[in-house]
C-alpha cells in the first residue's frame, strides 16, 4: 500500500461527529442568513449610488454644454455689435456726403 493510498483512506474513514455539531452548524447557517441579507442590500444601495453618479455627471456635462453655448452667444453678438458699428459708421458718412455737409 502507497503512502497516497493510506492517506486517502484515513480521509475516507469513518469518524463519529463532535457533539456540537448542531448548534455550530446552525449558529454558522445563522451568521451565512444575516451575511447574505446584508449583502442583498448592499446591492440596491450600489445601483442608487451608480444611477446617481451617472446623473450627476450627466447633468455636469449638461451645465458645460450650456455655458459654451452661452459662450459661442456673446461672441456672436459682440462680433455682430461690432458689424453694427462699421456698417452705422459708413452709413452716417454716406449719409454726410449727400447731404453736403462736405
Amino acid at each position: 500500500m502507497t503512502d497516497f493510498d493510506r492517506e486517502l483512506s484515513q480521509a475516507l474513514k469513518r469518524r463519529e461527529p463532535p457533539r456540537d455539531l448542531t448548534a455550530s452548524v446552525m449558529a454558522r447557517i445563522e451568521r451565512r442568513r444575516r451575511t447574505s441579507w446584508s449583502a442583498r442590500l448592499w446591492v440596491p444601495v450600489g445601483i442608487a449610488a451608480t444611477l446617481v453618479a451617472g446623473l450627476g455627471v450627466y447633468r455636469w456635462e449638461e451645465v458645460q454644454r450650456g455655458q459654451e453655448a452661452k459662450r459661442q452667444v456673446m461672441l456672436a453678438l459682440e462680433v455682430t455689435g461690432q458689424k453694427l458699428a462699421i456698417a452705422g459708421k459708413r452709413v452716417d458718412e454716406l449719409n454726410h456726403r449727400r447731404i453736403g455737409y462736405e
